[in-house]
C-alpha cells in the first residue's frame, strides 16, 4: 500500500490524462529522449549554418540587382533629361544597406 495512501492524502493531477492513447505515449516518449540528444549535440547548428547560408546568398544576389537598378537609372536620367536625388540616394542607400549590413549586424552580435 503506497504512504500517501496510507496518510489518506490523495494527489490530484492539474489535468486528467488518458495515458492509454498512442499520442500521449509517443509524446511522453520523445520528451523524454529529445532533451539528452540536444545536449549531447550541438542542436543550433543546422539552423546557425542555414542562416550564414541565406544570409551570404540575399547578399550575393541582392547586391547586383541594386547596381544593375542604379545603371538603369543612371540611362533613363541620361535620355530623359531629369535626375531624381532621392530616387537616386534611395538606391545607394539600399545599396549600402544590403552590403554592409549583414557585416554590421554579426560585429554588433559577437560584441554582445
Amino acid at each position: 500500500m503506497p504512504t500517501t495512501k496510507r496518510l489518506g492524502l490523495r494527489l490530484t493531477p492539474p489535468a486528467k490524462v488518458d495515458f492509454s492513447k498512442t499520442a500521449i505515449k509517443t509524446f511522453l516518449a520523445a520528451s523524454m529522449l529529445f532533451p539528452a540528444r540536444a545536449m549531447a549535440q550541438d542542436w543550433s547548428a543546422p539552423a546557425t549554418s542555414m542562416l550564414e547560408s541565406l544570409e551570404s546568398g540575399l547578399v550575393s544576389v541582392a547586391a547586383p540587382v541594386i547596381g544593375v537598378g542604379v545603371i538603369i537609372y543612371g540611362i533613363w536620367a541620361m535620355v530623359t533629361g531629369r535626375i531624381d536625388i532621392m530616387r537616386l540616394a534611395q538606391l545607394v542607400g539600399a545599396g549600402a544597406l544590403v552590403i554592409f549590413g549583414p557585416t554590421a549586424l554579426r560585429a554588433l552580435l559577437s560584441t554582445a
